[in-house]
């Protein structure tokens, strides 16, 4: 092999072993960890809950399979604390949640431009910590201002 080929190729050979790896995009990044406070009133915050009873919306038992269309009364949790998710729909993680069960409950949304006092309508990420599946809803059937 010429000198002229071979020089240029052990320069290559040799930069390549100095160069800073490139990141990989499908390098997986830690996640950051929840902000947890007793009472979430910003987005992101989360805090901890007990499941104090699962129901539809209409107080009936939530079946563990969905229902037939015309037949779903929605989703229904009450924590111990008092705080409360509704869902108009049916919810599978829900229906697999049992009573005790601890919950991560994060604020994902509040509505803008509401009447003083009237808090409703705030959205929560819950994610059961038994079962490690989420489910996100509002906390009241209607935003502030609504019904």
């Amino acid at each position: 092999m010429s000198r002229a080929i071979v020089v240029p190729l052990l320069m290559m050979a040799t930069c390549s072993q100095n160069e800073t790896p490139a990141t990989d995009a499908a390098t997986p990044v830690a996640a950051a960890a929840p902000v947890m406070v007793a009472n979430p009133t910003k987005i992101g915050e989360c805090a901890e809950r007990t499941i104090a009873s699962i129901s539809t919306r209409m107080n009936d038992r939530l079946p563990s399979k969905q229902p037939k269309p015309g037949k779903d009364g929605g989703s229904f949790v009450a924590y111990t604390n008092k705080d409360t998710q509704v869902l108009y729909d049916w919810s599978a993680a829900l229906a697999r949640s049992k009573v005790g069960d601890r919950v991560r409950m994060c604020l994902v949304s509040i509505p803008k431009d509401c009447p003083p006092g009237d808090e409703r309508g705030r959205v929560y990420e819950s994610t059961n910590l038994r079962t490690n599946e989420a489910w996100t809803m509002p906390d009241d059937p209607h935003t502030c201002g609504g019904a």
